[in-house]
């Protein structure tokens, strides 16, 4: 939730801030500076300042500034670019000093500037202005003429803060490691005035942040092999069999791991509230005639039914009080990706008509306020234009170069205007759709037969089960 403190002063209220984990972005920074110290040092035996350390340094600079990871990376570029100076300047004297201490100074000094940048950024609106506090020195925008967008690269869309970005008069502004900047900017536009900024999403989203992963347990999964190899007492040919079969052994065996489910049942404060739907992930309630709230669960939580799920698991499939590692690791995956759409809902509403609006301002963790849209998608309730309403979203959602997956015909509901609106279904970048079909048909294949597209728009798309399509509702109506 954003922290509005509502302090009315002569700065204004406060309507956003600077969000700790960002300070994931000067960290893994100084971890790569000193990793490549490490490298040089090991491998090539540059221990003291050297031409090539130098080299390596000053290149590092330019791709990291060519990534262009912040607003402080210009600042984190120079800095790398001094040092690398440095380090050829005493090169050239009679002065000695130990390469790794001059990067460890880098790697301070990188670090105690990201905390003063955290500290220092706030965000105050007062009336039709926009005043933003900086590392160094403010900046004032006119509401009425500033467009805002959120740029959320690489990691920082798993994570609570990322960057806002101001448009004015052609100039842009650029504020990194503001907490929820999709809150703000929904703050900003709703209440401010502010003018939503066209953007489209990356094609990779979360995919290099996936394969990651991937390597991670990559290597984790060879490391426990190698491990039983070298551990197994038997010799020749049947080490090799012996290893492979045991290893697969150990990872049913840990998959298998019973461990407890949150204690506290997420939806114990809304129990009080009329509930008007269930699902296998979420329960859906009644919060007031303009919106309801939509609580997903964690694992032991709800409907989590993975019987007809592909997965290495000894006994019960569905989840409760205590449940099997696999699927605890599937569910907190699955939750992750729901809450991406969800942020991703809030971002591209204003671009997406068939998107219903969304809210994300609750203390609790997996939920989110929508919309109410109050007819069912049925025969009776079919708009006349329900093909040219679709093929609409279906340009919405090239234009921003995204796809919603999961759209049987109960995920669309009519509002009063007779249009449709997608309220619920996941939102995937072109680059993650190929992945979530495979993980998909690989995981949920015997309940799932296929995916196929929504009145011809391939970039709305149901999965062909048991569930009723929006195709069969409007060949019968």
């Amino acid at each position: 939730m954003i922290q509005s403190f509502g302090v009315i002063n002569m700065r204004g209220e406060l309507v956003g801030k600077g969000g700790w984990d960002w300070m994931f972005n000067p960290i893994f920074l100084s971890l790569e500076i000193l990793l490549i110290d490490l490298v040089l040092a090991k491998t090539y035996a540059i221990e003291s300042p050297n031409i090539v350390g130098s080299a390596v340094l000053l290149l590092f600079g330019l791709i990291y500034k060519w990534v262009d990871f912040s607003s402080q990376t210009k600042l984190q570029v120079y800095m790398i670019s001094v040092t690398g100076l440095l380090e050829l300047a005493i090169v050239s004297s009679d002065f000695s000093i130990d390469r790794t201490l001059i990067q460890s100074i880098l790697c301070v000094a990188i670090l105690v500037v990201g905390v003063f940048h955290i500290s220092r950024t706030r965000i105050f609106m007062m009336g039709n202005t926009i005043r933003v506090h900086g590392l160094v020195g403010k900046r004032e925008f006119a509401l009425a003429k500033t467009s805002v967008e959120v740029r959320e690269p690489g990691i920082s869309i798993l994570l609570r803060s990322g960057e806002l970005i101001l448009h004015e008069d052609g100039g842009i502004y650029r504020a990194s490691g503001i907490y929820r900047p999709e809150l703000l900017r929904r703050k900003l536009i709703d209440e401010g005035g502010a003018i939503p900024h066209f953007q489209r999403a990356s094609w990779a989203g979360t995919l290099w942040v996936f394969l990651l992963v991937l390597a991670m347990i990559a290597f984790i999964e060879s490391a426990l092999f190698i491990m039983i190899y070298w551990l197994l007492p038997i010799e020749g040919v049947f080490l090799g069999v012996g290893a492979f079969f045991t290893w697969i052994i150990a990872n049913i065996c840990i998959f298998n791991l019973r461990i407890p489910r949150y204690p506290i049942d997420p939806a114990a404060d809304l129990r009080n509230q009329n509930r008007i739907a269930v699902g296998m992930w979420t329960e859906i309630f009644y919060e007031n005639e303009v919106w309801v709230t939509k609580q997903l669960f964690r694992c032991g939580w709800g409907h989590n039914d993975y019987v007809r799920h592909r997965v290495p698991i000894i006994g019960s499939k569905i989840c409760g009080k205590w449940n099997p590692l696999a699927l605890v690791i599937i569910h907190i995956t699955m939750l992750i990706y729901q809450m991406i759409g969800v942020k991703r809902r809030i971002i591209y509403e204003d671009f997406v008509g068939a998107l219903p609006r969304t809210k994300l301002e609750y203390a609790a963790s997996y939920r989110y306020g929508q919309e109410w849209v109050p007819k069912k998608f049925n025969q009776e309730n079919v708009p006349v234009d329900i093909q040219s309403q679709m093929n609409d979203l279906q340009n919405d959602l090239s234009r921003v170069g995204l796809s919603i997956d999961d759209m049987h015909a109960r995920n669309f509901r009519i509002d009063n205007c007779s249009k449709i609106q997608a309220i619920d279904g996941e939102l995937y970048t072109d680059g993650e759709v190929f992945l979530k079909s495979l993980l998909v048909r690989l995981i949920d294949g015997r309940q799932v037969r296929g995916m196929e597209p929504v009145l011809g728009c391939n970039r709305v798309v149901r999965w062909v089960d048991h569930r009723p399509s929006v195709d069969d509702i409007v060949d019968i109506s």
